[in-house]
């Protein structure tokens, strides 16, 4: 048996702090639990595609977690795959080699008690980019490489998005011109596949996979799955044991549950602005 945590969208800054206690709290939680692997799945960053500095920062910060962590980038880190929420933070090579001359790289895999696990970095999908295309072979050659381990994948976008209103929120999903083998391919030899790009939790099982939203570490938001999800803010523990795959999630006692709708005063991103400062990272 092996456990994973995964800690997503934790938004980090060096200047806008109101989730960093939520960051130090769920670091404390992971570190008593001692996992065998923590992955944190993207957004590690508030405004990573613009500075270096929340980047070091963010980086700077994953030491506070004891067990040996994989990280892979949102579009708070990257920027989105064109054309992306807004013209101006779109993913291009500068920003992905700002991204990698602190993690290392976009994407991961390595094999945890029997079971092969992958790191897709789902800004790529649908950028093109060179790097896409090498994320794609390196995919490939998991999934078909691999075929007496089950696999389990983990991006910062959904596979899908059930919600009736999915087309005007396309961007919290893998976008329709990602490459075929992605979507087709990807879901027949996936057995697990975790999103953490939403901050409620909700499963769904199909196509012989069980699909997965992880909770945030900084504030709530609606699933892209079912409207009655859980929302919570807190961290996803799963179990692998042989051939199958257990899912708790923790509520981390004192974590902050921040409506990111008025954060934002509605759209007009206050949080970009006139967050408190943030310590510096212990």
């Amino acid at each position: 048996m092996a456990r994973i945590v995964v800690i997503s969208d934790p938004h980090l800054s060096p200047t806008h702090g109101f989730f960093w206690d939520n960051w130090r709290r769920a670091c404390a939680a992971v570190n008593r639990m001692s996992p065998d692997a923590v992955i944190v799945s993207g957004d590690l960053c508030i405004n990573g595609p613009e500075s270096d500095a929340e980047m070091v920062f963010a980086g700077h910060a994953l030491r506070s977690l004891n067990p040996p962590v994989y990280a892979i980038p949102g579009n708070h880190d990257v920027g989105d795959e064109p054309p992306g929420q807004e013209a101006g933070p779109i993913i291009d090579g500068q920003r992905l080699q700002r991204w990698n001359s602190v993690f290392g790289l976009d994407r991961f895999a390595f094999d945890l008690g029997g079971w092969r696990m992958i790191g897709v970095n789902a800004q790529l999908l649908g950028s093109g980019l060179p790097q896409e295309k090498e994320q794609m072979h390196g995919l490939m050659t998991n999934l078909l490489g691999h075929r007496r381990r089950p696999c389990s994948s983990c991006t910062n976008r959904c596979s899908f998005d059930r919600r009736k209103k999915a087309r005007r929120r396309r961007h919290r999903s893998i976008p329709n011109r990602a490459p075929a083998c992605f979507t087709a391919c990807a879901p027949r030899r996936l057995r697990s596949s975790s999103a953490a790009i939403c901050t409620a939790t909700a499963t769904l099982c199909g196509m012989g996979s069980r699909h997965v939203w992880a909770p945030s570490t900084a504030f709530l938001l609606d699933a892209p799955v079912d409207a009655d999800a859980a929302a919570v803010v807190g961290i996803l523990s799963v179990i692998f044991d042989e051939d199958e795959v257990r899912i708790e999630v923790t509520e981390v006692p004192g974590l902050v549950a921040y409506d990111l709708a008025e954060l934002k005063e509605h759209g007009r991103y206050r949080y970009l602005r006139d967050m408190p400062s943030c310590p510096p990272a212990t």
